[in-house]
C-alpha cells in the first residue's frame, strides 16, 4: 500500500489525503484505511485527481454497492451511476442538474436505507463561487443542552422524498402520483448512532424533514428550528473552495452539506457525483 499523508484541518473537522492516483493507481490504498479516516475526520479531501467516469466509479465500488440516482435526467450515458451537477445550460439544455443540493441536507435522507458516503469529483470547478458546505452532526449532538438530548432520544422525524425534489430539481420532469406513491415519506431516528463508531449525530434536515413524529406539532417545529440553527454555527462548519481535480468523500450519516452559488453566466461548474448504499438508520 502506497504511503499516505494525512492533513487533518487544525480547526475544523476533515482532512486533506496527500499521495493517491486514483486513475492510474486506484488501489495504492485499502477501502478499509480511508474508512477508517472518514470515520475519524468525517470528510476527506483528494486533491490534484485526473478521473474518467469509469475510475470514479471503479473507486466508489471499493466501498460498497454504488446507487444509481432515481432522478434519471442528469445521468451519465456512459455510467449511470454517475450524476452530473451544473447550472450551466448548453444549447439550450441543463449540463447536469440545476440548483441541486443548496438546502442543508443528508444525501437520500428520505430512503429507508439512505446512502453512507458521497464521492464528488470537480471536473470543472470556478475560480470563485460553488464551495461545499459541511456540519459535523456529531459536534452538534454533543454539545446540545443535556436536557434537549433526552427530550430528542427516541424520537422519530418524517423525511419526504417529493418535498426535497421540489427543492432540488426544479427543471425534472414533475413528480407524477406513481413516483410520489413509489416514494413515500419515512420516519428516521432523529438522533442517529453511526454503525461502525458508535458515536450520536443529530439526524435532521431542513432540505426534506418535515416533523417529529408523536410530538406537539409547535413543539417540534421549535425544536427543529433550533436544530436547523444551530448547525448553521461557523463552529460546525467547514467550508471546501474547490480546485480543479478535487475528490471529496464525506460520510452523510454524520454529516450535512449544502451547495453554494456561483455566477454561472461567467463560469463553468460540473461536478460528477457518486453514492454508495449505506444501511438503515439506529
Amino acid at each position: 500500500m502506497a504511503y499516505l499523508e494525512v492533513l487533518p484541518r487544525p480547526d475544523r473537522f476533515g482532512a486533506d489525503i496527500v499521495g493517491l492516483d486514483l486513475h492510474n493507481r486506484p488501489h495504492d490504498v485499502e477501502a478499509a484505511e480511508l474508512d477508517r479516516l472518514i470515520d475519524i475526520h468525517g470528510v476527506l479531501v483528494i486533491r490534484g485527481q485526473a478521473l474518467d467516469h469509469a475510475s470514479l466509479v471503479g473507486f466508489s465500488r471499493r466501498f460498497g454497492e454504488v446507487v444509481v440516482h432515481q432522478v434519471a435526467e442528469y445521468l451519465a450515458a456512459d455510467h449511470p451511476e454517475v450524476m452530473i451537477l451544473s447550472n450551466n445550460v448548453e444549447g439550450g439544455r441543463p449540463v447536469g442538474a440545476p440548483n441541486n443540493g443548496i438546502f442543508w441536507h443528508s444525501d437520500q435522507i428520505f430512503r429507508r436505507r439512505p446512502v453512507a458516503y458521497t464521492l464528488l469529483y470537480g471536473h470543472e470547478v470556478p475560480p470563485e463561487g460553488g464551495d461545499t458546505l459541511f456540519a459535523d452532526m456529531r459536534a452538534v449532538h454533543d454539545d446540545l443542552p443535556a436536557a434537549l438530548r433526552d427530550e430528542l432520544a427516541g424520537r422519530r422525524a418524517m423525511h419526504s422524498f417529493a418535498v426535497s425534489y421540489q427543492k432540488n430539481y426544479i427543471a425534472a420532469a414533475p413528480l407524477t402520483p406513481e413516483r410520489r406513491a413509489a416514494n413515500p415519506d419515512i420516519g428516521h431516528p432523529v438522533l442517529r448512532t453511526h454503525p461502525r463508531t458508535g458515536r450520536r449525530a443529530v439526524f435532521v434536515d431542513p432540505d426534506s424533514t418535515s416533523h417529529i413524529l408523536d410530538m406537539d406539532p409547535q413543539r417540534s417545529a421549535a425544536l427543529l428550528d433550533l436544530l436547523f440553527a444551530t448547525l448553521e454555527q461557523p463552529n460546525y462548519v467547514y467550508r471546501h473552495r474547490w480546485r480543479q481535480g478535487d475528490l471529496v468523500i464525506w460520510d452523510n450519516r454524520c454529516l450535512m452539506h449544502r451547495a453554494t452559488g456561483y455566477d454561472n453566466s461567467t463560469h463553468r461548474r460540473v461536478m460528477w457525483r457518486t453514492q454508495v448504499a449505506g444501511d438503515e438508520p439506529f
